[in-house]
């Protein structure tokens, strides 16, 4: 057993060092495998692809659109099926990852260009977000449980 209590100062302060030292990998690690998974998903969600959806997700994730509407797991993959959510670009600009135990939230701008509708003369309309999303490890498996957007006026600040 390791014992510190009573080592110098500097022992004490070189073996936290240590550890913070050793935790930065694997905190480095789980960023890149949830970065990894939110691209996944917003991918499926583009090519409205709900087979590669659904296992991204927890049973119960909720999501809560810009205008405030939520839906559950079951209601968001409807949607999908049924066109109403239709995008052609999800974009997720200077992503923050914080990682805590058992899980990470994913966070930043967020462009989504929607299709546009049979026969529009317009553009297609990309709104403008904030986004996070609440990432979880369950069994082994990272899954989705809530993703949240914030509508912004105009497009994002740069950094």
């Amino acid at each position: 057993m390791l014992r510190l209590k009573n080592a110098p100062v500097s022992a004490r302060l070189a073996f936290a060092f240590l550890v913070i030292v050793a935790a930065v990998p694997c905190a480095k690690a789980q960023a890149d495998d949830v970065l990894k998974l939110q691209k996944q998903f917003q991918d499926a969600v583009v090519a409205a692809d709900t087979a590669a959806i659904a296992p991204l997700m927890a049973d119960e994730a909720i999501f809560i659109h810009g205008n405030g509407a939520a839906q559950t797991k079951e209601q968001f993959l409807a949607a999908i099926k049924a066109g109403q959510l239709a995008l052609s670009a999800y974009d997720l600009k200077d992503p923050k990852v914080v990682p805590f135990d058992g899980g990470a939230i994913v966070s930043g701008p967020v462009d989504l260009t929607f299709k546009p509708r049979p026969n529009a003369t317009t553009p297609p309309m990309t709104i403008h977000m904030r986004g996070s999303s609440v990432w979880l490890q369950r069994s082994g498996k990272w899954v989705l449980l809530l993703d949240q957007d914030t509508t912004i006026s105009g497009p994002p600040a740069a950094h």
